[in-house]
């Protein structure tokens, strides 16, 4: 994995621990609920729109109504697209950042001496994911995974773009190592779920 990051690599900066996802449900304990909320409010919203514009409308426009069912769909893969994106995921922490490396091959990191928390979540049947830094925290319960794909970011911060004020490794099967590893490389507070 060394290779990926060889040229993101600072001189003289090593990988002291890499992983990725381990393999999650679709639907798991904390998204089900959402998710299924999601697909029947997307299929209400989409036939009461349509039941309404095609009573009402003496010549229904087909673009219309494509457009208004390409965007229920859009709605309905939103959490496999997702999922897809969360497992190619990789993580690294190194002598100096964590580092997150997208599918797309984006990447993200925070100084190990800026992560000014860390909190545990454990949710049934899945790996243990590891929060990085207390300005996500609070979303954390209803978009833990849309901000495993969208790292936290300060759009106005002069350090550049892939600078990041909270991460997600989501899923790493060695949760509570990269833990440790955190704690001992920083002064950070740490948090259980």
């Amino acid at each position: 994995m060394e290779k990926e990051l060889k040229e993101y690599l600072r001189d003289g900066e090593t990988i002291r621990w890499s992983g990725r996802t381990a393999p999650f449900p679709l639907l798991g304990e904390q998204t089900r609920e959402w998710i299924i909320f999601k697909w029947v409010a997307a299929a209400a919203c989409t036939c009461a729109l349509l039941g309404v514009y095609c009573t009402k409308s003496d010549a229904p426009s087909g673009k219309f109504i494509v457009l208004v069912v390409l965007l229920a769909a859009i709605v309905f893969v939103t959490p496999w697209l997702e999922q897809r994106s969360i497992l190619g995921q990789k993580y690294f922490i190194t002598t100096n950042r964590a580092i997150l490396l997208t599918r797309d091959n984006s990447t993200y990191c925070m100084e190990l001496g800026r992560i000014d928390g860390v909190k545990r979540v454990s949710l049934s049947g899945e790996a243990d994911t590891l929060v990085l830094g207390s300005a996500i925290f609070e979303e954390i319960r209803r978009q833990l995974r849309w901000r495993a794909c969208h790292p936290k970011t300060d759009l106005q911060s002069q350090d550049g773009k892939d600078q990041a004020t909270g991460l997600v490794f989501y899923g790493i099967r060695d949760a509570d190592i990269v833990e440790k590893m955190l704690l001992q490389s920083s002064v950070i507070e740490t948090a259980q779920k």
